[in-house]
């Protein structure tokens, strides 16, 4: 080899070792760093667990004076389950719902409040350290615990206790209970906003609360009932009574006029307001507490559910009169009835005849229904706003009567049978008089006209005979409705 490249390669290898030489260094001080970092760490790590808290620091209203971050944490969660345990009044009107701060959601947030509590006169400069230890030794240092809510939390307690609250507007109203009224106060409406209301009570249990009795009012839309309890209070006086006797009256027809009476007592109608007889009465149904008795249709008499409720709304209709209320629609039988005079009736069907009236004044009335006896009767109550010496009756004037006519049919029976089908009735087309007495003076008013139909007295006359000469005689009868004439027959060719 020659000396030229002896030379070259010791060169090259002399900067071989010196690189190797170098990385050996870096390394070297590369172990030593993380070593001294990890040395660092572990110093650190066990200074924090033997770091205690300084004397006379609080987090809110614990003291965590001389505590190690673990022990401080520690207690922060004991002192937080007490504080979970405080009710939180959930207001929304006049409703109240107490739920406890933990099952509302509430904890606390993190560990900072803890790192703060031990920071605090032991980090900064000489200067900061001193101030904060002479601080200590006048009084205690209060550091503020952050709480945070469970929001799922506070919504499933809003949704299941709150949102019943719900409700929409109730008028005030009334009843009669051992002879006296009680009044019962109007409701709001209350319509809760479930989402408002969770942040809400987030907010206050986070910001505004630290502990005890809480109470939040929830975010609602409130709606004002429409009438209130002060009118009722003026309810005091007698306006009107009406009574009417159905003691003759059938077991059914009886059971369906108590049942017809229950359903209108307490009637409550503030002024301007108007009822409708027949909507609180239908339906006219076994399931709704009637049976079969007798009544009118298409001027006939018959079998229905129901029979006999008109004389319900008959005698309601007697007392409205008398206390001289706003009735805005009547309608009279198709036949006249015995238990009034002509024109003081009001009959009702469902889908077709109605008595409806109006609050006319200024104060709420109450009507008590009842049945007594085999007496239906009526009372109206409210604050008598007519003068002393006032008198109103009312009269009933028959303009027209139609006394009843016979009708004959053929029926399947032995010739010479005569049988009484349906009763007769009178018609009547009749006027209802209002007449005042005030002051002596005497004023006359229509109040209505009725017509009722008559009703012939039917019979079933019996054809079934093998003499030609004796059928064509009841025939001929039958077709003039001469019972005369088929009573002759008879006798002739009997």
């Amino acid at each position: 080899m020659k000396k030229r490249d002896i030379t070259v390669f010791g060169i090259i290898l002399l900067f071989f070792c010196m690189t190797m030489c170098f990385h050996i260094e870096v390394y070297a001080e590369e172990k030593k760093d993380e070593t001294e970092k990890t040395n660092e760490a572990e110093r650190t790590d066990t200074a924090e667990k033997t770091q205690k808290i300084k004397k006379g620091v609080f987090l809110d209203s614990i003291d965590v004076s001389d505590m190690t971050k673990e022990q401080a944490i520690a207690e922060v969660e004991k002192s937080l389950k007490g504080v979970q345990g405080y009710n939180i009044q959930l207001h929304a009107g006049d409703n109240v719902v107490n739920a406890t701060a933990g099952e509302l959601g509430l904890c606390w947030q993190d560990d900072r409040a803890v790192e703060r509590a031990l920071a605090f006169g032991q980090t900064g400069n000489v200067i900061k350290r001193y101030k904060a230890g002479e601080d200590l030794q006048k009084e205690p240092v209060r550091l503020e615990l952050q709480y945070d809510v469970d929001t799922g939390k506070t919504e499933k307690v809003l949704a299941e206790r709150c949102l019943p609250f719900d409700c929409e507007p109730a008028n005030a109203t009334m009843y009669k209970e051992d002879g006296e009224f009680v009044i019962v106060k109007e409701q709001i409406g209350i319509t809760l906003n479930l989402d408002e209301s969770v942040a809400l009570v987030k907010e206050y249990l986070t910001r505004l609360w630290r502990e005890g009795v809480g109470e939040v009012e929830l975010v609602a839309e409130y709606k004002e009932a429409e009438h209130n309890a002060t009118g009722l209070y003026q309810i005091q006086d007698v306006l009107s009574t009406a009574t009417t006797d159905y003691s003759s009256s059938s077991q059914n027809r009886a059971q369906n006029i108590r049942n017809g009476t229950a359903k209108l007592d307490g009637i409550v109608l503030f002024p301007g307001e108007e009822y409708s007889v027949c909507d609180a009465m239908v339906p006219f149904s076994e399931a709704n507490g009637y049976v079969l008795g007798t009544s009118y249709a298409n001027g006939t008499v018959v079998e229905s559910f129901g029979g006999g409720i008109c004389q319900v709304s008959t005698t309601l209709y007697l007392a409205l009169l008398r206390s001289e209320l706003d009735v805005t629609e009547r309608e009279n039988h198709s036949m006249i009835v015995k238990y009034v005079k002509p024109s003081m009736d009001a009959a009702i069907s469902e889908g077709a005849k109605d008595l409806k009236f109006k609050n006319n004044l200024e104060n709420p009335i109450y009507i008590e229904a009842y049945t007594d006896g085999g007496e239906v009767g009526f009372t109206v109550y409210g604050k008598e706003y007519r003068p002393e010496g006032r008198e109103v009756v009312y009269e009933s004037e028959t303009v027209e009567t139609t006394p009843p006519t016979v009708e004959l049919t053929a029926s399947d029976e032995p010739f010479g049978s005569i049988e009484q089908t349906d009763a007769p009735y009178t018609g009547y087309v009749a006027k209802l008089w209002k007449v005042v007495t005030e002051n002596g003076e005497e004023t006359r008013t229509q109040v209505n006209d009725s017509t009722y139909q008559m009703q012939p007295t039917k019979y079933a006359v019996g054809t079934v005979t093998d003499s030609s000469e004796a059928k064509s005689a009841i025939y001929d009868a039958i077709e003039k409705n001469d019972l005369d004439a088929a009573y002759s027959a008879i006798n002739n060719y009997g």
